[in-house]
């Protein structure tokens, strides 16, 4: 029998019994739904995650040097560090490691009070070199930015975040004007563009920049760093330079073998792996749980479809009587299995789509359609058809048509 035959006879079969074909087809959409809902949810919260983190690490080719013998919990800050890296330190990675296309000095605190006249905010303060706002992917929004003029003569000069100057200035321009950090006054130069939320979902803007000289001798006045970031000039194979890097800084400290390091070398693009290994692992999780409801669909199908045997014994016998093969009928009770699947796995597809994409979009957050998932879903729904009706095809097929006219 001709395949569209075939096809025809298990339309006007699942038309003849509605109800039996829609259950057939709930726990495949069901399954596929769950399916595409988490990895359109998944994947929309990855970029998420990951956008949200490049904002914070501004640059991926970056590597971030800590002190300490071990990581610092949480963000490095002058009352988190040990005092083990120095200025000299920075000027030594410069010169000595190939492969370092620049080096950056960092100074910062967090919570310090940044005032305006009566209006008084808590800020994190960061100390830096000029090039370290290009470097981490800062931007003016206006005014103008750190110079390496502002370091050299220890300018007490500022850019601050749009929460700073919202906080402080309302509507008013704050270029020009003075704020006080602690109980020193600096002059604004810049505001920054927002960067939005981290990936903890707390605002990024709230930030002070001032050079690094004028935090080290008028603000904090330490002589020791909180963080070097050193850019790589090829990013994708960081581990020579940062070999370079540990030898240069140890012989600097004295440190000889058995000796632990007193600083760690922390790599964004590592970091930024990590985070995605997470998310990558829960919606792996999610998609074998999305899987196994779609496997107990089949299950379902398979139970009807046994059920539908026994109760077309009769159409069976006659179909044979008539000069059906076993392999018509077999291929015949396959066809509806597989329909009745694959549109079950359509209707759960558009459903699962469109729920993932209502839920990224109250969570704020672009929704992200991952279509070869979509594909892959219907394509599964097919094969859990043809699976779990192969078994009710070979019971038809194989049914005694002299013993189904009787029946």
């Amino acid at each position: 029998m001709k395949f569209s035959a075939s096809l025809a006879l298990a339309n006007r079969s699942m038309l003849r019994n509605p109800l039996r074909a829609l259950f057939m087809m709930l726990g495949v959409t069901i399954g596929i739904a769950s399916l595409t809902a988490m990895s359109t949810m998944g994947e929309s919260t990855r970029q998420e995650t990951m956008r949200q983190f490049k904002n914070m690490v501004g640059n991926y080719d970056l590597i971030n040097i800590e002190p300490g013998a071990s990581a610092t919990r949480g963000m490095p800050s002058l009352t988190t560090v040990e005092p083990t890296l120095r200025f000299g330190d920075a000027d030594a990675i410069l010169e000595q490691v190939s492969g370092v296309k620049q080096v950056a000095e960092v100074q910062n605190a967090f919570d310090l009070t940044v005032k305006y006249r009566d209006q008084t905010t808590a800020s994190a303060v960061y100390g830096v070199t000029a090039n370290w706002l290009e470097m981490r992917s800062y931007f003016i929004d206006f005014g103008s930015v750190l110079t390496q003029e502002d370091i050299e003569s220890v300018a007490r000069v500022a850019v601050i975040g749009p929460d700073i100057q919202r906080d402080l200035f309302g509507d008013q321009d704050p270029i020009g004007k003075q704020i006080r950090i602690g109980n020193v006054p600096f002059q604004v130069k810049g505001v920054l563009e927002t960067r939005g939320a981290g990936p903890g979902g707390s605002s990024l803007d709230g930030i002070v920049f001032i050079p690094v000289t004028t935090a080290s001798k008028r603000l904090f006045n330490r002589d020791f760093l909180t963080t070097i970031t050193v850019e790589l000039h090829e990013p994708l194979n960081p581990e020579p330079v940062m070999q370079e890097i540990t030898a240069v800084l140890r012989e600097r400290h004295g440190i000889v073998p058995p000796g632990e390091d007193d600083f760690g070398l922390v790599s964004p693009r590592a970091s930024a792996e990590q985070v995605a290994d997470v998310d990558s692992t829960l919606t792996r999780i999610l998609t074998g749980i999305s899987a196994i409801a779609t496997i107990i669909g089949g299950t379902v199908i398979m139970s009807l479809m046994l059920i539908a045997v026994s109760e077309r014994r009769r159409e069976i016998g006659v179909r044979r009587a008539m000069g059906a093969t076993r392999q018509d009928i077999m291929q015949q009770f396959l066809i509806e299995a597989a329909a009745a699947s694959l549109l079950g796995g359509i209707i759960g597809a558009l459903l699962g789509v469109g729920g993932g994409v209502i839920a990224v979009l109250q969570q704020n957050m672009p929704p992200v359609l991952v279509w070869n998932m979509i594909a892959l879903a219907i394509a599964l729904s097919i094969g859990v058809g043809l699976l779990f009706g192969l078994q009710p095809a070979w019971r038809a097929a194989n049914t005694d048509p002299i013993d189904a006219l009787r029946s």
